[in-house]
């Protein structure tokens, strides 16, 4: 029963989140995801939950994402264990 639990505690852990921090001018959005053995927690794509986070009249400027893709040595091993992450930034228009 033990094991049960720390499973459960450590897949609750390791979920993946999402956010947004918006001012005037400006936004910053971020969403996550666990990497287990190629299996991804939440399995949506991270750079789809940071791009709905974004404001409608937004205007992006900059985009970064850890790599995961299956040509690079640093894309395997994200894959097998690591965090997907995605970050945007950019300014909102006031038009």
């Amino acid at each position: 029963m033990k094991h049960y639990l720390m499973l459960a505690a450590c897949v609750t852990v390791i979920t993946g989140c999402s956010g947004h921090r918006t001012t005037e001018e400006a936004f910053t959005t971020h969403a996550e995801s666990a990497n287990i053995l190629f299996f991804q927690i939440p399995s949506t794509d991270t750079k789809t939950r940071a791009l709905a986070l974004a404001p409608e009249n937004a205007k992006i400027e900059t985009m970064t994402t850890t790599p995961n893709d299956l040509s690079s040595v640093s894309g395997v091993l994200n894959r097998i264990i690591g965090v997907d992450r995605t970050t945007i930034t950019g300014t909102i228009n006031k038009d």
